[in-house]
């Protein structure tokens, strides 16, 4: 196993040359990254430039510094899939259409094939990428926006066949499998029902797996919420600059997408139940995130488990948020994880956070972690005009 002197040379290799100082703004650099690592159950912690806190003050150690992890909250989503089969009020599965779990005053328009929760999780419903309509935003999006979407929004392919992400498709996803944890019987309308994404989560997944700093409602743990920037170049005047923290909408119908904050600690804890299923105590839970891992159906060819990425004998997903990036990846036929955490949005930030992710777990394990390679379509649906 590699010395911690040695992966400690390695990170700072990696990462330093992607650092810019806040005042001397660079294209495509971050102004800090936290780093975590597991091998073999061992975990290694790690800050390179600038980390400061929003709140201002002391910075705690790197492991218990918060931040926001964006579209890596889609795998927490994409494993209450497997687990609504024992948990759920109304058992689901991957092949439960997604019209059964609507409310009765919304119409889906699905012209060549029923859409399915399993498309969903796999970016494979011919969704389109971002939220659409009034407040386009994870934090505050209506569900009446969501019902003018699935209203109007005419699908340019069958499901199932190609892949195109989509943040609507994790919002819908988290939406009706809430309602399916909650009840058997189909409501009138979007009530209180298909609202209970963030208590699901932490019952389902974070306290089950001890995961006591990771949670939508940061109110807490204010005061250790990383100081996140904006990379900005208006007309060639290069700027880093400090944001607000989200903030989020407890009845918002797009939280499932996207709106988990959490530690390092707290995301190797997840990486480590990823590499070990069969460790988790919860043995049910521990079944979903094995299922999770798996191609639904076993003969897709999309390149992806339930809400996770499939490469070479690994496994990852980024996140991007205003302000923050992130990336997890782990291999577990060699028991590793890394987390990337840079506080730093725009321009090309977050792709040298996803390469230097993938490169930190490519030369641990010795064998290039290669980016996944997903069918597309020829043409990407887009929100309705």
């Amino acid at each position: 196993m590699m010395s911690s002197d040695a992966l400690s040379a390695l990170v700072a290799n990696i990462f330093n040359p992607k650092v810019a100082a806040p005042d001397h703004p660079e294209t495509g650099k971050c102004v800090g990254f936290l780093i975590g690592v597991t091998i073999k159950g061992a975990r290694y912690y790690f800050r390179h430039g600038d980390i400061s806190l929003q709140a201002g003050g002391t910075l705690p150690p790197n492991r218990d510094i918060v931040f926001f992890i964006g579209s890596n909250s889609k795998v927490f989503t994409a494993t209450l899939l497997p687990l609504a089969a024992s948990q759920a009020v109304n058992p689901v599965t991957g092949d439960t259409s997604v019209d059964s779990l609507l409310p009765g005053n919304v119409t889906f328009s699905q012209p060549d094939g029923q859409v399915l929760l399993w498309h969903l999780a796999t970016h494979s419903a011919g969704l389109p990428d971002p939220v659409c309509g009034y407040r386009p935003h994870f934090g505050d999006y209506p569900f009446s926006s969501l019902t003018k979407f699935l209203d109007t929004f005419q699908p340019p392919y069958a499901p199932g066949q190609w892949w195109e992400y989509s943040n609507p498709g994790f919002a819908l996803l988290g939406d009706v499998l809430s309602h399916a944890y909650m009840t058997a019987s189909q409501s009138a309308d979007w009530d209180s029902t298909y609202q209970q994404w963030p208590a699901l989560i932490r019952q389902q997944l974070t306290e089950p797996l001890g995961m006591q700093s990771t949670q939508v409602d940061y109110s807490t743990v204010a005061s250790r919420v990383a100081q996140g920037y904006n990379y900005t170049d208006h007309g060639g005047t290069p700027a880093y600059t400090p944001i607000d923290p989200p903030k989020w909408g407890l009845q918002s119908a797009a939280l499932a997408a996207g709106a988990l904050s959490s530690t390092l600690d707290d995301m190797l804890t997840f990486l480590e139940a990823q590499i070990d299923p069969s460790s988790v105590a919860d043995t049910a839970l521990g079944d979903a995130i094995a299922a999770t891992q798996q191609p639904w159906p076993a003969s897709n060819s999309l390149s992806m488990g339930l809400g996770w990425q499939l490469s070479n004998d690994y496994l990852d997903k980024n996140g991007a948020l205003p302000g923050y990036n992130s990336y997890m990846a782990f291999d577990p036929g060699a028991k590793i994880g890394v987390f990337v955490l840079g506080n730093t949005n725009g321009d090309a930030a977050g792709a040298g956070v996803d390469s230097g992710g993938r490169t930190l777990l490519g030369k641990i394990r010795g064998t290039v972690a290669a980016p996944s390679k997903f069918p597309k379509p020829g043409t990407a649906p887009t929100c309705p005009g």
